[in-house]
């Protein structure tokens, strides 16, 4: 296995292991509109790189110790390089998709988002970030009335297993937390999931359609091509619609 795709399969063990409750989630603070000084425009904090990603809870290679996790691991990373070119076929951005989902909707609540020019950092940035990818620490941001740190964490489609009853169907993850001007007072930290096939504990879930976007298999995930960017759109909507109530 050459180097970067070695790096590719522990980036996704790790992100496995995060995700998937072993890591406790930040403390969670609820937006009191009554007690926040009054917002009309935010600055959005660049973000993490936003790639298409495939993941299959409880995959068969994972039982067989680290070398099967690896194999596992890899063989999601071979789905995820097919996810990808699917989505460059269709001109697709989930990026892209997910700033203009969630400007118009944040318009619609009567809040201004100020993006970056470069919406997501360079690869191998050095800003420090917490294990579900939220700041450490924050500087002033003058431009705006407060500042919003996202990170989207997964998007994709997942599955609960490999089984018939267990189908890849789109999913978000999203940390997203409200600050001050200045970085000192934190007003809302959450986390929405879209597809909660992880069962992480303490997020705002959101129930994927039952029918819509349910495909048994890989195969049939590739085989419904452009489709599929239609189902993480939905994803992208919606998690942005429960952002946006929050708020």
């Amino acid at each position: 296995m050459k180097f970067a795709a070695f790096q590719r399969v522990c980036v996704g063990l790790a992100m496995m292991a995060a995700l998937t409750g072993c890591v406790s989630l930040p403390p969670q603070q609820a937006y009191n509109r009554d007690a926040t000084p009054p917002i009309k425009t935010i600055v959005v904090l660049p973000v993490t790189p936003i790639e298409p990603n495939v993941l299959m809870m409880n995959h068969p290679g994972a039982n067989f110790g680290l070398i099967g996790g690896l194999v596992a691991a890899a063989n999601m990373a071979g789905k995820r390089d097919r996810l990808q070119a699917a989505c460059d076929a269709a001109k697709f951005d989930p990026a892209v998709y997910f700033r203009e989902s969630l400007t118009q909707r944040m318009a619609e609540r009567g809040y201004t988002l100020v993006w970056p020019g470069a919406m997501v950092e360079p690869k191998g940035s050095k800003t420090a970030r917490g294990v579900f990818g939220l700041r450490k620490a924050y500087t002033h941001q003058p431009q705006a009335d407060a500042q919003l740190d996202l990170s989207v964490n997964f998007v994709g489609y997942a599955a609960a297993g490999a089984g018939d009853d267990a189908p890849y169907r789109p999913m978000l993850s999203v940390a997203a937390r409200l600050v001050s001007q200045d970085g000192k007072q934190n007003y809302f930290t959450d986390f929405v999931v879209y597809n909660n096939v992880l069962n992480q504990a303490k997020v705002i879930t959101l129930e994927p359609e039952a029918q819509r976007f349910a495909y048994a298999d890989f195969d049939a995930l590739e085989d419904a091509g452009a489709e599929t960017v239609e189902g993480i759109k939905l994803a992208i909507d919606r998690t942005s619609d429960a952002l946006v109530r929050q708020l």
